[in-house]
C-alpha cells in the first residue's frame, strides 16, 4: 500500500536494505543482521536470496560460513560457536583476520549462548569487517534470548513481510527468470506470499506454462508430503479432502459430505482433517464452510489423486450438486475434451452473469466454454467475451494474459473494442478511441447487441475524459440499440448509469436526478445495482448533496458485497475518499483512499489514479505531511493523462502540494496545460471537478491581476446560471481576494461575506475552513488585524474539528504575525499600489521586475518598499517575506 514511506524492509523489495547492511558491516562496521519473516523456512530462504549472492567468493571476498540452529542442541551451551569454527571461550580469537560473514538459519532454535556470545562480540569488533547474519521467525524474535538478541541489534534487524507481485518478480529477476505482473501476482497468491514454497516453485518448474489464468498452479514438494502424511494417518479423511479439492477453495459443508459419500459421521471426519491440519472451517449465513489451510494443500491434494480418480470425482459432483454453476463447472473439468453442448451451456450461464454485471463469474465461465469449443471461430469469439469480461471487472493483468491467444490480423469489430476497452481503462485515450471508432465502423451492419455493446464502451469513453455530449450521444446510442437487441445485453443497463452522469455534466441536473431514481429504485440487485449507486453518488456530491453522496458511495464501494466490478468498487472509493474530505473527515477519507490503492496495484486500472492520489495529496497537504503530498502528486502524474478528467485529477493532486507550501507561481505553472487545453464543457460544468477558484487565487498571488478577473467572470456567470452555492462561494473567495489586492476593501469584504452566507447551511466545513483562512490572511495583509484574528480563529477550529494539522499551524502562522504587525512602530494599513509592491516583492521578484510589472520607476519601488518598512518595523525583503505569507 502507498503510505508515503520508503518501506525498504519489505521483502517486495529488500535488496536495498540487506545490501546497505552487509557493505556497512563489511568496510568496516562489524553488526549482526537479523531476517525475520512470519514463517522460519522463508527467513531461511531469504538467506540465500538476498544476502549470499551480494558475497564475493572468490580469494578476495569475505570468507563465509553457514550454520543452521538445531533445536536438540538448544541446551548444549556453545554448540552453534563451536560448528561455526570459534573459540568457546573467546569468540573474538576467530573473527580478527580478515572480513568474515557467519550464518545462522533458524537462529531460534540455537543455543542462547552462542547467540549471546555472538552479539558480545560484534559490540566489542568496532571497527572490524564482519557480518553475522541470523534468520528466525517474527514470533521467535518476539519473546526469549532471540526477543533479546533483536532488541540489542533493532537497528540492522530486518523484518520481511509476505511477497507480493512485484517481490515475486523481484525474487524471480534473482533467478533470471522474467515474470509477467500476472503470473507474478497468481504465484504469490498461491503460496500466500512464501518466499521459500515460491522459490521451490520457480526453481522447479516452468513459469511460462502459467501464463493463462485458468491453469492451475502446481504444488510445492513439501504440501504433497504433508497430503500423504494425512491420508496415512487418517484414511476416512482422503475421500473428503479430495472432495473438497474437486469442488473448489470453499464448499458447503453438505456438499462436501455429498460428494465425498460420508454418512452420519461427516462431522467427525471433518473435526479431524481439521485436527490433522488439512482443513479448516468457518460459518457463512449461518452455514458450514470448509476450505483447505492453503492453497498450496489444495494443489497438492487434486495432484496427488491422479486424474482418474480426478474425472470420477468430478462427475459424481456434476451429479449431486444443487448448484448450477458448480454442476456445470464440474461437467467440463469431467470432459475429456471439446464438448459443443456442454459449451454453449456454459456460455448461457455466462451471459446469464453478465446480465447481473457478475463479470468475473462471467469471464472464468467464457473462458471454460472457449476451451471445450468444438469449432475455432466459436472459440475465439468466446475468448473475446472473456476477456470483454476480464477487462470489465476491472484485471488488466488477466485480461493481458488471456489477450495474447487472440489472432492477429484484422479482427471483428467485438475483438476491435475488447482492444479498445483495455487501453480506456489502461488511461490510454488515443489508442481507444482508434480502437474503438475501428469496432464502430465495422459493425455497421452487424446485429443490435454488437453495436450496443460498441456504443456502451464509446459511452465510457467519454465519461473518462469527461466529454459530456459524447456521453449522453452515445450512452443514448447504446440504450436504444440494446432495447432492440435479442436477447437483451447487460451494456444497455451499464449506458444508462452513466447517461446520468452526462446529462448532470450539461448542467442538465432535474433529468440525471429523475434518471438515477428510477435506476436505484428499480430491482437491479447485485453489480447492477453497484453501478446506479455509484452514479448517483458522485452526481450527488457534484450537485452538494455531500453525506448523502458519501453513504452512497460507501455502500457501492465493497466488491465482495456487490460481486461486481473491482472497476466501479475502484471509482466508488476513490469518489467517497473526495466526499469525506468535503465532509471535514480526513480519517474516513484517507481510508477509501487506502482501500483504492490496493485494487490499482491489483488490477492495473491506471485510469484512476490521478483522482485517487489528488485525494492523498489533499489529505497530506492538510495534515502538513508534504514529503508525502508531494509523493501522491507525483504518482498521480506517473500515468499518462490524455483523458482531460485524468489531467483535471493530476493538476489539482500537484496544486494542492504548490498551494500548500505557498508556491502560487508553481500553481500557476501546474494549471497551465489545462488552462490551455480546448476544454470540453463537462470540465468546466460548475460542481463536478473543482479547480478554477484555486487557479484564480494563485493567479491574484502573482499579481496577474488582470488574468484572474477574465479567468473567473465566465465561470462566475455559470455558477450564478446554474445556482451552484458552493461553487459561487469558491469563485467568491477568489474574487475577494483580487478585490482587495486592488484597493477596493469594501468590494472584497462584501464578496468574502456573501461568499460564506452562501454555504453557511451546506455540510462543506472544509471549504469553510479555507474561505476563512483565506479572508483572515487578505485582512490580516491590509493591517486589519482584529478582524482578521475573528477569520483566523473560525479557520482554525475548523481544521482543528478536521485534524487537519498543517493547516491549524498554517492559522497559527498567520495570527503570530498579526501580532508582529500589531507590536511594530506602525498598523496603518497600505495602499493599494503599495500592496502591489508587495505583491510582487513576496514573489521573489528584483526592483526592476516589479517596476515592470506595474509600469512604475525603478526610484518609485524603492520609495514604496522604504515607507513599508518603516510601517512594519522590517528592514529586508526577506523580513517582509516572511511576515507576510508567513506560510
Amino acid at each position: 500500500m502507498f503510505n508515503g514511506s520508503h518501506d525498504a524492509d519489505r521483502l517486495g523489495n529488500p535488496a536495498e536494505t540487506v545490501r546497505r547492511h552487509v557493505e556497512r558491516a563489511l568496510a568496516g562496521r562489524a553488526s549482526i543482521l537479523l531476517l525475520l519473516a512470519q514463517d522460519v523456512a522463508d527467513a531461511s530462504a531469504a538467506l540465500h536470496t538476498w544476502v549470499a549472492p551480494l558475497l564475493d567468493r572468490d580469494d578476495d571476498g569475505p570468507r563465509y560460513t553457514q550454520v543452521t540452529g538445531l533445536a536438540w542442541e538448544r541446551e548444549q551451551p556453545g554448540g552453534v560457536l563451536e560448528r561455526l569454527g570459534l573459540d568457546v571461550e573467546d569468540p573474538l580469537l576467530g573473527l580478527t583476520e580478515g572480513r568474515r560473514v557467519l550464518a545462522v538459519s533458524e537462529a531460534g532454535d540455537a543455543d542462547p549462548a552462542s547467540l549471546q556470545a555472538l552479539s558480545s562480540a560484534v559490540h566489542r569488533l568496532g571497527s572490524t569487517p564482519v557480518l553475522v547474519v541470523l534468520t528466525a521467525s517474527t514470533a521467535q524474535a518476539q519473546a526469549g534470548d532471540l526477543g533479546e538478541i533483536a532488541r540489542a541489534h533493532r537497528e540492522t534487524t530486518v523484518r520481511l513481510d509476505r511477497l507480493d507481485g512485484v517481490g515475486v518478480q523481484g525474487l524471480g529477476a534473482r533467478l533470471g527468470i522474467s515474470l509477467d505482473d500476472h503470473t507474478a501476482r497468481r504465484l504469490a497468491d498461491h503460496t500466500a506470499g512464501s518466499t521459500a514454497a515460491t522459490l521451490e516453485l520457480l526453481e522447479q518448474h516452468d513459469p511460462a506454462e502459467w501464463r493463462s489464468p485458468d491453469t492451475p498452479l502446481p504444488a510445492t514438494a513439501g504440501a504433497l508430503r504433508q497430503i500423504e502424511d494425512i491420508w496415512l494417518a487418517d484414511p476416512e479423511v482422503r475421500p473428503l479432502t479430495e472432495a473438497c479439492a474437486a469442488i473448489g477453495s470453499w464448499c458447503t459443508f453438505e456438499d462436501a459430505a455429498a460428494v465425498a459419500g460420508l454418512g452420519e459421521n461427516a462431522g467427525e471426519v471433518v473435526d479431524r482433517a481439521v485436527e490433522l491440519g488439512a482443513l479448516t472451517t468457518r460459518r457463512v449465513s449461518m452455514r458450514i464452510m470448509i476450505g483447505f489451510r492453503t492453497k498450496l494443500l489444495r494443489a497438492a491434494t487434486y495432484e496427488a489423486m491422479g486424474v482418474a480418480r480426478q474425472r470420477a470425482i468430478h462427475r459424481r459432483a456434476a451429479e449431486v450438486l444443487r448448484s448450477s454453476d458448480i454442476q456445470l463447472q464440474q461437467r467440463m473439468l469431467a470432459s475429456a475434451g471439446p464438448d459443443e453442448a456442454l459449451a454453449q451451456d456454459i456460455e448461457e450461464w455466462a451471459a446469464e452473469q453478465a446480465d447481473q454485471g457478475a463479470w468475473h463469474r462471467a469471464a472464468r465461465a467464457w473462458l471454460a466454454a472457449s476451451r471445450i469449443s468444438e469449432r475455432r471461430e466459436e472459440a475465439s469469439r468466446r475468448l473475446v467475451r472473456c476477456i470483454d469480461a476480464t477487462v470489465s471487472d476491472g484485471n488488466l493483468y488477466a485480461a493481458r494474459a488471456v489477450m495474447s491467444e487472440l489472432e492477429l490480423g484484422e479482427g471483428r469489430p467485438e475483438r476491435q473494442a475488447v482492444l479498445g476497452y483495455y487501453q480506456l481503462l489502461l488511461g490510454h485515450k488515443d489508442e481507444a478511441e482508434v480502437l474503438l471508432k475501428q469496432a464502430w465502423e465495422q459493425a455497421r451492419d452487424a446485429d443490435f447487441g454488437t453495436r450496443a455493446f460498441i456504443a456502451h464502451r464509446l459511452t465510457l469513453h467519454a465519461l473518462i475524459d469527461w466529454d459530456s455530449e459524447a456521453l449522453v450521444h452515445w450512452g443514448r446510442l447504446a440504450l436504444d440499440l440494446a432495447e432492440h437487441a435479442d436477447p437483451p445485453i447487460p451494456a444497455g443497463f451499464e449506458a444508462h448509469a452513466m447517461l446520468g452522469l452526462g446529462l448532470g455534466g450539461e448542467g442538465r441536473t432535474v433529468e440525471a436526478e429523475d434518471m438515477y431514481q428510477s435506476l436505484t429504485s428499480s430491482e437491479n440487485a447485485g453489480a447492477q445495482g453497484q453501478r446506479a449507486l455509484m452514479g448517483q453518488g458522485w452526481l450527488h456530491l457534484a450537485l452538494e448533496r455531500v453525506p448523502l453522496a458519501a453513504h452512497e458511495l460507501e455502500v457501492a464501494a465493497p466488491l465482495t458485497v456487490w460481486q461486481g466490478s473491482t472497476r466501479i468498487s475502484l471509482w466508488s472509493y476513490a469518489w467517497l475518499a473526495h466526499a469525506r474530505l468535503a465532509l471535514g473527515d480526513l480519517s474516513d477519507a484517507q481510508a477509501a483512499v487506502d482501500q483504492a490503492l490496493p485494487l490499482v496495484q491489483e488490477t492495473g486500472q491506471m485510469v484512476a489514479m490521478p483522482l485517487i492520489h489528488w485525494a492523498g495529496a489533499q489529505i497530506a497537504t492538510l495534515r502538513g505531511d508534504n514529503e508525502l503530498a508531494e509523493q501522491h502528486a507525483a504518482k498521480a502524474s506517473a500515468v499518462r493523462t490524455d483523458y482531460q478528467a485524468m489531467l483535471v485529477a493530476a493538476t489539482m493532486a500537484r496544486a494542492c502540494v504548490s498551494i500548500g507550501t505557498g508556491d502560487y507561481a508553481g500553481t500557476v505553472r501546474a494549471f497551465g496545460p489545462l488552462v490551455r487545453l480546448d476544454r470540453h464543457s463537462g470540465i468546466d460544468e460548475p460542481g463536478f471537478w473543482p479547480w478554477h477558484d484555486l487557479y484564480a487565487i494563485a493567479l491574484v498571488a502573482i499579481g496577474e491581476f488582470d488574468a484572474a478577473d477574465e479567468f473567473l467572470r465566465p465561470h462566475e456567470e455559470r455558477a450564478r446560471e446554474r445556482n451552484h452555492r458552493s461553487v459561487m462561494a469558491r469563485l467568491g473567495a477568489a474574487r475577494g481576494r483580487l478585490q482587495f489586492n486592488r484597493g477596493d476593501i469594501d468590494g472584497g469584504r462584501e464578496t468574502f461575506e456573501h461568499s460564506l452566507s452562501l454555504i453557511s447551511d451546506l455540510p462543506m466545513p472544509l471549504l469553510r475552513a479555507r474561505i476563512h483562512l483565506g479572508y483572515g490572511q487578505a485582512l490580516r495583509r491590509l493591517g486589519k488585524r482584529r478582524d482578521a484574528e475573528t477569520e483566523l480563529y473560525h479557520a482554525r477550529r475548523g481544521y482543528a474539528a478536521m485534524g487537519a494539522t498543517g493547516y491549524v499551524a498554517r492559522c497559527d502562522r498567520e495570527l503570530k504575525a498579526g501580532t508582529r504587525t500589531r507590536d511594530s512602530a506602525s498598523v496603518t494599513e497600505l495602499t493599494a499600489q503599495e500592496q502591489a509592491v508587495v505583491d510582487h516583492v513576496v514573489q521573489g521578484k528584483t526592483n526592476r521586475e516589479v517596476a515592470e510589472s506595474l509600469f512604475i520607476s525603478v526610484k518609485t519601488v524603492q520609495y514604496h518598499l522604504t515607507r513599508i518598512y518603516a510601517r512594519l518595523g522590517i528592514r529586508s525583503r526577506s523580513e517582509l517575506t516572511a511576515l507576510w505569507h508567513s506560510t
